[in-house]
């Protein structure tokens, strides 16, 4: 099996490649066909899928989320660890697009719907799990042009790891379908933009981001990140400074107060902050 190397610096290219892949995700708006019914959502996914584009998937519902399994060929590039700038197979591509118009399509159009969808795209030859997460409401404002394309795409969640269990598995039965949270999306998502912050053209000269993580527990999130110095940054560049307007930027978007505090921890100095609710709603409202 080979060897499959992932990093920050990695992911935010997947993330920015990926955003590539759907820049025309949103042109279907006028092609979006009668209201469906709730219950006939993951059914419609797996019948367009099929029958307009010749994909293969298996939906899930949860109750607060959809999952749609793509079994895949290919995933990476056959010059990927090769050539820098080859990562994704192309067709692969081209796949996950129609899928996710698909998805759109159907969630847009339907009288009720789940409030994330999950599209789990697996090299079934290798072994990798791709996996997108995004935010129905965020669609459905992407699809009306409430959110400009790229900042639609800020806000999918992009995973990339090994899994050997998906090697063979053409009906996804190594996937666990569960309920999406946002207090969870939310603070994945940051994460997600803080890591892609600190790897901007910018930033790079300054830092070196080694990780970037955050989870929610007992009504407090906490964003752990590893940020390596390379060379000494203008005064005017403050790293937790940033950190915080992005949290602030987050909680403002999805206009969540169910939460008493936001910690930062660096594991590399294991240097903290501890925020409540209050100190980050007054950045809110500065902001």
């Amino acid at each position: 099996m080979m060897r499959l190397k992932l990093s920050l610096k990695n992911s935010v290219r997947y993330v920015l490649l990926f955003s590539l892949a759907l820049l025309n995700l949103c042109g279907c708006c006028n092609e979006i066909k009668p209201t469906y019914q709730e219950n006939d959502i993951p059914r419609l996914v797996k019948k367009i899928c099929k029958e307009e584009y010749n994909l293969e998937v298996t939906t899930f519902r949860t109750p607060t989320t959809l999952w749609i399994y793509a079994p895949l060929e290919k995933i990476l590039h056959k010059d990927y660890g090769v050539d820098k700038d080859k990562i994704f197979d192309e067709e692969m591509l081209e796949k996950l697009r129609n899928i996710l118009t698909t998805t759109g399509r159907v969630l847009i159009s339907s009288d009720n719907t789940p409030s994330f969808y999950v599209l789990v795209a697996s090299d079934v030859n290798v072994g990798i799990d791709y996996i997108i997460i995004g935010n129905v409401l965020d669609i459905k404002k992407s699809y009306a042009g409430f959110i400009p394309w790229m900042e639609a795409n800020r806000r999918y969640l992009i995973k990339l790891h090994m899994s050997p269990k998906a090697i063979g598995d053409h009906a996804g039965g190594h996937v666990e379908p569960g309920d999406i949270q946002l207090c969870d999306f939310l603070a994945e998502q940051i994460a997600q933009r803080i890591g892609a912050e600190f790897q901007n053209e910018t930033m790079k000269k300054y830092f070196e981001m080694e990780k970037s993580e955050g989870s929610f527990q007992d009504g407090r999130f906490l964003f752990e990140y590893s940020l390596k110095k390379i060379n000494e940054p203008p005064p005017e560049i403050e790293v937790k400074e940033k950190m915080l307007d992005i949290i602030a930027y987050c909680i403002k978007t999805y206009e969540f107060r169910d939460f008493t505090e936001v910690g930062l921890l660096d594991s590399l100095t294991q240097d903290k902050i501890n925020l409540n609710r209050g100190a980050i709603w007054g950045r809110v409202l500065a902001n």
